[in-house]
């Protein structure tokens, strides 16, 4: 097909057609054709895909796609780094699409455990290529309306126990690369996971697939799971293997490295990474790590942009940037606290601060705004209650946040104290973690909640579903 033939579209086109029963596919790339097969069909359709990415990385642009089965078409696009993603919707078009394998009028196949499903975006249509059999059965049809074709298939079934608060009712399922586990965003509107075929691939808050990119390393090489950070002023998923950070954006595109010091480690506290190599404080920007001077005494804490906030065991705290600008805030005292003891910790948007109480015997914990020095919500505790608390990473929500044995709903204020709990992630409303040696579901009210033993815990909420990991497989199963 030539570049001419997709008015307003000067890239290359490849068009492909997958068989009735795909085991093979035909690409036709400027004219020339060719034919990929596959043992099973997630085979076929990646192979298809390969061909596309591999002439975009000769030629050095991206490559349109004209995808097609027996389930209807869509439009992809191939970067030169491997990148496949959605493109927006365009009406077939009319080159020299394979006749033989053109698809015929589509028939129900298993689904993927979505009931319902309105078909309305080329992102969509993208996970069939790309899942290939064991999805909905898209029902679309050139010159038909998309938005009036809906599939109805039986609904899967979590095969283990579901956590408390949802239903076992899986909504969908992906394979991951052994061992690995998905990152969910803290807003629950991304998620990353890296698949069996060592691909890095994000997905939306409906779950659906936004791209896929090739792996700069080997699974297992790859330290914990996919993050979402800022990195230079926009989102983007960060990874670490040993000595470097790689950072996709998330709006699509080549990655990028940075090289780590010997002796450093990474800390993902804020809302972008941190890095600590002996007493330097250093932030990923512009392709290479910039040095935050940190005040006399003081300890970074965490980092938000390019800003480090520091803080001192007791005394105000301070932002600091690559540029030496600095902000002092100072904490405010809670109405039933005395004189401050120490800053404990920072959090994402909290500074945590232990004051003595106003009178009487204890401790008050209190979240404090990072910015501004306000408090948010505080708890009058028993010191013993905290004395294992590791300062580390806490379950910092967006409509639960604990430390501790403390857990706070953020938007009221209000806290609830459970002793031995030890919390691990905030799902929703919900912190899920330990207690007393077995799990445990603690929401802001302090109630507790006992799952199945055999039940997993939530990686995150991706929309209205909570993500659960069993056997190198994530589900996405919704509330109750």
């Amino acid at each position: 097909m030539s570049r001419a033939s997709r008015p307003g579209h000067p890239r290359p086109t490849a068009v492909i057609a997958i068989a009735p029963d795909e085991r093979s596919a035909e690409i036709v790339i400027e004219g020339q054709r060719q034919v990929v097969t596959g043992g099973v069909p997630k085979e076929t359709r990646r192979a298809a895909l390969d061909v596309a990415t591999g002439y975009a990385a000769r030629i050095g642009q991206p490559v349109l796609i004209d995808a097609r089965d027996s389930n209807g078409y869509w439009n992809l696009v191939a970067t030169p780094d491997g990148v496949v993603q959605a493109a927006d919707r365009l009406p077939p078009t009319g080159g020299p699409a394979p006749t033989a394998l053109r698809p015929p009028a589509p028939a129900e196949r298993p689904g993927r455990g979505r009931r319902g499903l309105v078909i309305a975006s080329a992102a969509a249509l993208a996970v069939v290529l790309l899942g290939g059999a064991g999805f909905a059965a898209w029902n679309l049809i050139p010159g038909d309306d998309p938005a009036a074709q809906t599939t109805t298939t039986e609904a899967q079934v979590l095969g283990h126990p579901a956590p408390p608060g949802y239903g076992d009712t899986v909504e969908f399922s992906e394979a991951l690369a052994p061992g690995s586990q998905p990152g969910v965003s803290r807003d629950g509107d991304l998620m990353a996971f890296m698949d069996p075929d060592e691909r890095l691939t994000l997905f939306d808050a409906s779950g659906e697939r936004l791209w896929s990119a090739a792996l700069p390393a080997a699974s297992t090489e790859f330290l914990g799971p996919p993050r979402f950070v800022d990195y230079d002023g926009e989102p983007a998923v960060v990874m670490e293997t040993t000595g470097t950070l790689w950072f996709w954006p998330v709006a699509g595109g080549a990655h990028t490295s940075i090289t780590l010091p010997e002796d450093a480690s990474t800390q993902y506290v804020g809302s972008s990474a941190l890095v600590r190599s002996g007493d330097d404080a250093l932030v990923p920007t512009g392709g290479e790590l910039a040095p935050v001077e940190v005040p006399g005494g003081a300890a970074p804490m965490l980092a938000e942009g390019a800003e480090v906030l520091t803080a001192v065991r007791t005394g105000a705290w301070t932002w600091v940037d690559p540029e030496g600008e600095v902000a002092e805030v100072t904490a405010r005292r809670p109405e039933n606290a005395g004189e401050m003891e120490s800053v404990v910790t920072a959090l994402r948007e909290y500074v945590i601060v232990r004051w003595e109480p106003l009178r009487d015997e204890g401790a008050v914990l209190a979240f404090h705004d990072s910015r501004d020095g306000s408090v948010i919500g505080a708890a009058e505790i028993d010191p013993a209650d905290l004395e294992d608390v590791r300062h580390r990473s806490g379950p910092i929500g967006t409509a639960a946040v604990s430390y501790g044995p403390v857990v706070m709903d953020p938007e009221t204020g209000t806290t609830a104290v459970v002793p031995g709990f030890e919390p691990q992630v905030a799902v929703g409303a919900t912190v899920f973690g330990q207690l007393g040696g077995a799990p445990a579901a603690v929401d802001t009210a302090g109630e507790v909640r006992r799952p199945d033993p055999a039940s997993a815990q939530p990686a995150g909420l991706l929309g209205g579903n909570a993500i659960v990991v069993h056997e190198d497989h994530l589900y996405a199963i919704p509330s109750q």
